[in-house]
């Protein structure tokens, strides 16, 4: 490989490499193949014709488009590594020359990472985030578990209160004339749940079993059907049931029901251990999010537009891969939340500002402070990688190819730099409010 920096501007970089006439003759022998069958010439059939004839006829360049792209990205690659290159955008390629038995020289233009310039990152200082549990909070997720199993229990002797499930049929009309999608029969709202038009939950309130009656509502401005948006309307409406929830009490018999506990103590003390363990959780990320702040406003560089319009199309593919999973494509999923893929680019743009920042920062940590990665945790997380989707350590170990080993101990090598900071940061008590 014969590859040479010619200019770098920041993080514009120009360079060339050749390639030997071996290499662009393996390109030109692919391009001869792939095209044989689709050539005709008197006197021979279709994929017997003579490569020397088909280039005296054409000329020799006419194999030349193939060939570099056959050849091009394995070369591109050896160049890059040779010069010592981090590359962040597609090359754009020039062919300076090209010539059977001579070889090609190709001349690239491509953007690189920044450089970063550290400011101060060890010995931050910033507040502590505080994560007690409260007793209000764990009475707040029994009342969950407490809700979720509560049991229906018909109501026949008073009206309708919210909190209620009222099954009813109802029928609804503008000036006298009914509209579509206005009729229903035992429909079951629950009243207080802001599902229909405001005003209309409120109105049944009040009302017994058997009850019929009218309600008027006016449809709000911006209502989807342009065709009842602002307009009055009355709902002729009968009440068919009337239900409510039954919550069970909270006593030893609804732990022992609802969990692994005999005792609802026991049982409010392991729920006290998840949120404890949970706000921990939240608060050491949230202090991670301010140390980082502060160590990246420390830091001088200049990113390149390319680098965070890639982080945006990765959680652009990321976000769409997870709603395929669940059975929506983009355009549904746009559809629905009144959005569009241009809007959604738009929103990802600070977090994928603060995401590229941070991460170069972190890489220029690990650098300054040559940490490293032993080959014995690089494998211990392939095999941790390779459990958590039912994967053999050692499969996993034997599937991982070079670069993604080299991606993994990247992803290492970060974390390892935001450890650092992390612990040699200093937690100021929060201020009284």
């Amino acid at each position: 490989m014969n590859a040479t920096l010619l200019s770098k501007e920041k993080t514009e970089v120009k360079f060339s490499f050749e390639v030997s006439a071996e290499v662009l003759e393996k390109g030109m022998a692919f391009a001869y193949n792939k095209h044989k069958n689709q050539i005709s010439i008197p006197g021979f059939r279709k994929g017997k014709v003579p490569r020397k004839l088909i280039e005296a006829q054409y000329g020799e360049s006419f194999f030349y488009e193939d060939a570099v792209n056959h050849i091009f990205p394995e070369e591109y690659m050896a160049a890059v590594k040779e010069l010592g290159l981090d590359v962040v955008s597609t090359p754009t390629l020039d062919v300076d020359f090209i010539e059977t038995g001579k070889g090609a020289k190709f001349l690239i233009d491509v953007t690189v990472k920044p450089e970063v310039k550290l400011g101060q990152y060890k010995g931050l200082s910033v507040e502590k985030v505080v994560s007690e549990v409260t007793e209000e909070e764990v009475l707040a997720e029994l009342q969950k578990v407490q809700t979720k199993n509560a049991r229906t229990v018909e109501v026949t002797d008073r009206a309708a209160e919210m909190g209620d499930v009222v099954k009813m049929s109802y029928e609804g009309s503008v000036d006298g004339v009914p509209f579509e999608g206005g009729k229903a029969d035992e429909h079951e709202l629950e009243l207080g749940s802001g599902m229909f038009i405001p005003g209309f939950e409120e109105q049944v309130v009040g009302h017994t079993l058997g009850e019929k009656f009218d309600i008027n509502v006016k449809f709000p401005e911006q209502y989807h059907s342009e065709e009842l948006a602002g307009k009055d309307a009355v709902f002729a409406i009968e009440i068919k049931g009337i239900t409510k929830k039954e919550l069970p009490e909270l006593d030893d018999a609804f732990a022992e029901d609802v969990s692994e506990f005999s005792t609802l103590d026991e049982y409010k003390a392991s729920i006290l251990e998840k949120l404890a363990k949970e706000k921990a959780e939240k608060a050491s990320q949230i202090q991670g999010d301010k140390l980082l702040d502060v160590a990246v406003a420390n830091c001088e560089m200049e990113v390149p537009q390319v680098m965070y319009d890639n982080k945006i199309d990765s959680m652009m593919r990321e976000f769409e891969e997870n709603i395929t999973r669940q059975g929506l494509s983009l355009d549904i999923y746009c559809q629905y939340m009144g959005t569009t893929p241009e809007e959604m680019r738009e929103n990802f743009k600070d977090t994928s500002v603060k995401s590229v920042d941070a991460r170069l920062m972190l890489e220029a940590i690990a650098k300054e402070e040559s940490l490293t990665i032993s080959q014995e945790d690089l494998e211990a997380e392939i095999c941790k990688y390779g459990e958590s989707y039912g994967i053999d350590g050692k499969t996993m170990l034997e599937m991982f190819r070079e670069e993604d080993k080299e991606a993994l101990e990247n992803d290492m090598l970060v974390r390892a730099a935001m450890k650092l900071i992390e612990e040699t940061a200093e937690l100021t008590e929060p201020k009284a409010e």
